[in-house]
């Protein structure tokens, strides 16, 4: 007796399982729980919106592509050059000890792997690719401003570290504008005039 209710049970169990697999998913689709998660709409990090209920507006401190507040140049030669004549250091830029120690640790992070702790081009990645990597402080090598490493002015590193050079990428989305600034001024003070 126990055994026919118990497989009469596991039957049932089976067929009602069955019979609620088999049903047509277009007429009854069941229910999901957060459905925007499985079909959440698509947004490339670097493309334009398309949720057409979506009006916001950005969060606080952010900067659009193309739109820093301080440096308003393209990547291109021309604009490099440019950047070097025109721009310096923001208003609102302080020269202080405490920059500068920011400066010397961003660039101990971000940039002496590369051009070495003290701006002599021999950091610790070892690649043909990074070769040639110049000192600060050349005044030998001749650069695309026509003059040597030494005597790059602020907008010319500005804009090295914002759009890249040669082997070295971009590093605008790793630092901010206030960052690169202190990059550059520490670059100045401590490892341009390193003779």
């Amino acid at each position: 007796m126990m055994k026919t209710l118990l497989y009469n049970i596991g039957i049932f169990t089976v067929l009602t399982i069955f019979l609620a697999c088999t049903g047509n998913s277009n007429n009854n689709p069941g229910f999901e729980y957060m459905p925007d998660m499985y079909r959440s709409p698509s947004i490339g990090a670097q493309s334009d919106h398309n949720i057409e209920t979506y009006n916001s507006k950005p969060v606080v401190g952010t900067v659009a592509r193309g739109k820093l507040s301080t440096f308003n140049y393209s990547s291109s030669n021309e604009d490099y050059l440019r950047a070097g004549l025109e721009s310096t250091y923001p208003n609102y830029f302080l020269k202080s000890e405490k920059t500068l120690d920011q400066g010397e640790s961003l660039y101990g992070m971000m940039c002496s792997h590369c051009h070495g702790i003290n701006g002599d081009g021999k950091g610790s990645v070892d690649h043909p690719v990074y070769s040639a990597i110049p000192s600060y402080s050349d005044s030998i090598q001749i650069r695309r401003t026509g003059g040597n490493m030494r005597d790059l002015k602020e907008g010319h590193l500005f804009h090295s570290i914002t759009y890249g050079l040669n082997a070295m990428g971009p590093h605008s989305y790793l630092l901010s504008e206030q960052e690169r600034w202190k990059i550059v001024y520490y670059i100045q003070e401590k490892l341009q005039k390193n003779k």
